[in-house]
């Protein structure tokens, strides 16, 4: 079964086969059938749009059902009473209460409705005008946003990149009006089509002591105390991310340095110790211990049980590891933003084995070629080579993306992601989640 189109506005070539369809005598199911839409959208396209026709007043025929007894009533009165009660012939009781396919429409004394493709749709352009004045764009700017920076924010969901892949090309679009216009209806992209805004979690009551006795001077006030006196040091958040909760599932395991937001990401067979610590190793290998020693100066991780402090520090000689406060994510935020990022291509709730590494290397590299406005315009990559040569990055198969190209929904990883998502998650929790499929 083809997917149903949605949030896509009604062109005249549309509305054409919607009054085509109509003078059939095909109903709503059929054309939404016929355009691969959904009823309720037709239904609501032809009640908005329809226009009526009133017969002529021959034989003074007034099609108002007061007629009989009102006391204001004379010649053609109902062409502009307000309180006119519309005789109604009862074809149009029934959807979807238009007179197109009516074969008895010619020679019919009752008011009729039609639904005309060109009326509607000049009606809609008309109504569309008239919602975006006071927006102060020429016909190229307003064809801009609603074409290719529309497009754009479709394809990574950043309102922030769209713009200033956009204002690259000479424009000076603001971002705060941009919002504030798209809340309003002003433009054609809407709300619908931005990510979801991640929910406060409420964790007031639950237990954010810290259970284990063995990190002593690496708690999360530890961090703090140590940051005062290093500011200078780079730091690395480390975590990881789920996918299915079951015994030796697949996870994530990410890595970021903070002052750029650059994100590495690693697929490690479990959720365990073995897996973690040889990652590890592997990243060192390929970095190096001169620049592991200089870019991991401070981890901030939290409390799972694959992060044990005895572990870590075998594995990163000489860095200053230190543990977020149980049920508080919020306290490593950097890493926690990258991840939503993850899971705007690879959303909760399903299983990781189908994808492999070099999947997972180019959604770091999409992750990465975004735009951040807590870098002041610039994306991880612009950064990293203060860090890392160009080399390295080959080796672990991370490219800079052309900013026109970045990519953060499902279809980033092809259909594979598409039938793993349907597989694990219903349409109601896709809804939910803002996945565009």
């Amino acid at each position: 079964m083809k997917k149903k189109i949605t949030n896509t506005h009604f062109t005249l070539e549309t509305r054409t086969i919607i009054e085509n369809c109509l003078n059939e005598g095909m109903n709503i199911s059929q054309i939404a059938n016929e355009l691969q839409r959904n009823r309720s959208n037709i239904g609501k396209e032809i009640e908005k749009h329809k226009i009526i026709t009133i017969p002529s007043s021959f034989n003074n025929f007034n099609p108002c059902l007061k007629t009989t007894y009102c006391p204001t009533k004379n010649f053609e009165c109902y062409k502009y009473c307000k309180n006119i009660e519309i005789n109604l012939c009862k074809k149009l009781i029934p959807s979807p209460h238009v007179c197109n396919g009516c074969s008895t429409k010619k020679y019919c004394r009752h008011v009729k409705y039609y639904y005309k493709a060109i009326e509607a749709n000049d009606e809609y352009r008309n109504s569309w005008k008239n919602d975006r004045t006071g927006l102060h764009y020429s016909e190229l700017e307003l064809n801009v946003l609603n074409n290719d920076f529309k497009n754009l924010v479709l394809n990574n969901k950043s309102i922030y990149h769209s713009l200033i892949v956009i204002n690259k090309r000479g424009f000076d679009f603001k971002l705060f009006t941009i919002y504030k216009q798209i809340e309003k209806g002003q433009l054609e992209i809407k709300p619908s089509d931005l990510p979801r805004h991640r929910k406060q979690k409420n964790d007031t009551q639950k237990d954010k002591t810290y259970k284990n006795k063995n990190i002593d001077g690496h708690t999360y006030e530890d961090y703090e105390a140590y940051k005062e006196k290093n500011t200078n040091d780079n730091e690395i958040q480390l975590d990881t991310v789920e996918g299915i909760k079951e015994n030796n599932a697949p996870v994530l395991l990410t890595i970021e340095i903070v002052k750029i937001n650059f994100l590495f990401m690693f697929k490690i067979n479990s959720q365990t110790v073995d897996e973690v610590k040889l990652k590890l190793e592997y990243l060192k290998t390929i970095l190096g211990e001169e620049l592991v020693q200089n870019i991991f100066k401070i981890v901030l991780t939290d409390n799972g049980k694959e992060f044990p402090l005895v572990s870590l520090m075998e594995a990163l000689p000489g860095s200053n590891i230190f543990y977020c406060h149980p049920y508080s994510s919020y306290e490593k935020g950097s890493i926690e933003n990258n991840h939503e990022l993850i899971r705007r291509v690879i959303p909760k709730g399903i299983s990781l084995k189908p994808y492999s590494q070099k999947d997972f290397d180019l959604l770091c590299s999409h992750i990465n070629s975004l735009y951040r406005e807590s870098l002041g315009g610039k994306c991880p990559f612009d950064l990293i080579y203060k860090y890392i040569n160009k080399n390295i990055l080959n080796n672990l198969n991370i490219k800079k993306i052309d900013d026109d190209k970045v990519t953060l929904t499902p279809h980033l990883l092809g259909d594979k992601n598409i039938q793993n998502i349907k597989k694990y998650l219903d349409d109601k929790e896709i809804k939910e989640a803002h996945i565009s499929l």
